[in-house]
């Protein structure tokens, strides 16, 4: 093998490792869940970006402006509906700035595909949106998007929550979490034993949420 030949697949070598290490690097920081920028008061606890649990009930971040649409109303109907609390005990606040309230359903709006999920071409040009949408971050609200595109995350936000929130008193009672369930912001036992979701946000805190 010649000299230029040697180098020439070295380079490439290199090269093919370090774009593989990049995109390596790539998928875990869109897969790496987004910082929660909340910085709880006294006598709040945070569980993840959308979500507080204060001495009062709960309180929903919704990361979308309100301007006379009521989509205040339907993303903390989202959360509190998987979360099992009583809608007339929460009370929704606006997000601060931060990329972790990225908005991608703007870019999704403007597809070409009179609904993105009914084709795979559709489906699989919205995916390749939210990669770059995710790290540019943009915290924008427009596009009639908020539902479309806060859906899904805001329910997932309210079952994360409440799955940490029934862990946490199943190890407080010292029973298996299946056999607790939740109503209205607490969670239940079989014997009647209940425990608010205030007394055990602290302990839900320490708990890692689930991935699915």
């Amino acid at each position: 093998m010649g000299r230029f030949a040697r180098i020439a697949r070295r380079s490439f070598l290199i090269g093919a490792a370090a774009v593989a290490g990049g995109v390596a690097v790539g998928y875990y920081l869109y897969r790496k869940d987004p910082a929660n920028p909340l910085s709880p008061a006294e006598g709040e606890v945070t569980l993840n970006p959308y979500l507080l649990i204060t001495r009062n009930g709960v309180t929903v971040i919704t990361p979308r402006a309100e301007m006379g649409q009521g989509i205040h109303t339907t993303l903390a109907a989202l959360v509190a509906e998987e979360l099992d609390v009583a809608w007339d005990s929460v009370r929704a606040a606006h997000g601060p700035a931060s990329e972790t309230y990225y908005n991608i359903g703007v870019a999704r709006a403007g597809l070409p595909f009179a609904d993105y999920r009914e084709s795979g071409l559709g489906e699989f040009v919205a995916d390749a949106i939210d990669v770059p949408g995710k790290f540019v971050g943009v915290q924008v609200t427009g596009a009639s998007a908020s539902t479309l595109e806060a859906f899904v995350k805001m329910r997932r936000a309210g079952a994360a929550a409440r799955h940490m929130l029934v862990e946490a008193a199943a190890r407080r009672l010292e029973r298996p979490a299946a056999t607790l369930r939740t109503l209205d912001g607490f969670v239940v036992a079989a014997d009647g034993a209940k425990l608010s979701y205030q007394d055990l946000a602290e302990d839900a805190s320490a708990i890692a949420p689930p991935r699915d």
